[in-house]
């Protein structure tokens, strides 16, 4: 296993750690601590990615586990808010339907032997988004509700525009010939 994957390992290990910290935080410093370490899963995150294609890492292993770890990270994040904030299940349902099309596109791709060369920069764009709104809900729970809502609806319209920019990716992938 080389460098990235173990990376990868690291994130989906710090899952358990961040969701006990953030649930358990009932004052500061302890919100701090749980953005720090998603701030930690961000940059290994940022980091796998640079490490794997700087000096050749890429590996199908590293394919499969850097997107798993990021969509778990991701989904740990929003259940948790979720649990603090109920008007956050919107959030989810949203990040939950996305996610389930996604998965079907990739396996209808995937069953005809094609596959996305790992994520474009709308998604980057919006995996950056989703940790900066992520850690400034985490990082200072004591945040206006407006200003939450407000955070939330612009991490929700990078959520939608990246996926209506992959809409087109997977079509012209699924009709390309062999």
């Amino acid at each position: 296993m080389n460098i990235p994957n173990m990376l990868s390992v690291f994130r989906i290990a710090l899952i358990p750690v961040f969701g006990y910290v953030y649930l358990n935080a009932n004052e500061q410093p302890w919100f701090y601590i749980a953005a720090l370490i998603l701030l930690i899963s961000g940059i290994t995150d940022f980091l796998d990615g640079v490490i794997a294609r700087k000096f050749n890492m890429i590996t199908q292993l590293g394919k499969i586990l850097d997107p798993l770890a990021d969509k778990l990270t991701q989904a740990a994040v929003c259940i948790l808010l979720g649990v603090r904030y109920p008007e956050f299940w919107v959030i989810l349902a949203l990040f939950i339907i996305k996610e389930l099309i996604m998965l079907a596109a990739g396996l209808k791709l995937y069953r005809r032997d094609k596959r996305l060369d790992g994520s474009k920069w709308f998604g980057k764009l919006y995996t950056v988004v989703f940790y900066v709104v992520m850690l400034m809900i985490i990082g200072f729970p004591n945040l206006k509700t407006q200003l939450v809502f407000g955070l939330l609806v612009v991490m929700a319209m990078f959520m939608l525009f990246a996926f209506l920019m992959y809409i087109p990716v997977f079509i012209k992938l699924n009709k390309k010939k062999e």
